[in-house]
């Protein structure tokens, strides 16, 4: 475990804990964000992966990722914004979230298998903003094609 140091304890103080992975634990921190703070170097590398990701990012995919609002230069927390709407799993958005996966990989983005196999998504990865746009909230586990 990553050990945390006082700001994180005081960030998450009487919070709300929302879950965890396997390298990552996810508190609700009440006022519209939520903060993931990394468990192993692995969890570090996958909040890495989102920082990185995420200011790396055109708009045209940017706006498919939950946004980032603030970070350890560390990497062992990041701050992000809530989406509480679930993905629907039906036909209509399994469609929509595979032209999504496509611009991704047209981008040089493998998305983890969760979200990239479209056909059997792994909806907790999944939510909907107000304008119903997919909006991926774990994207981690993602990865640059270096051709």
């Amino acid at each position: 475990m990553i050990k945390m140091d006082e700001y994180m304890k005081r960030k998450i103080k009487g919070k709300k804990y929302i879950g965890a992975g396997g390298t990552r634990v996810v508190f609700d921190l009440g006022n519209g964000y939520v903060l993931k703070i990394a468990k192993s170097k692995k969890g570090i590398i996958c909040n890495q992966m989102e920082v990185n990701l995420y200011k790396s990012s055109l708009k045209p995919i940017k706006k498919y990722l939950a946004q980032i609002i603030d970070y350890d230069g560390a990497y062992r927390w990041v701050t992000m914004k809530k989406y509480d709407r679930k993905f629907p799993n039906s036909p209509i958005y399994r469609r929509e979230l595979m032209k999504i996966v496509k611009k991704f990989l047209g981008n040089g983005i493998i998305p983890s298998n969760g979200v990239g196999q479209y056909h059997n998504p792994h909806t907790p990865n999944l939510r909907l903003k107000r304008n119903n746009q997919i909006v991926v909230i774990d994207y981690g586990g993602f990865k640059y094609d270096h051709k």
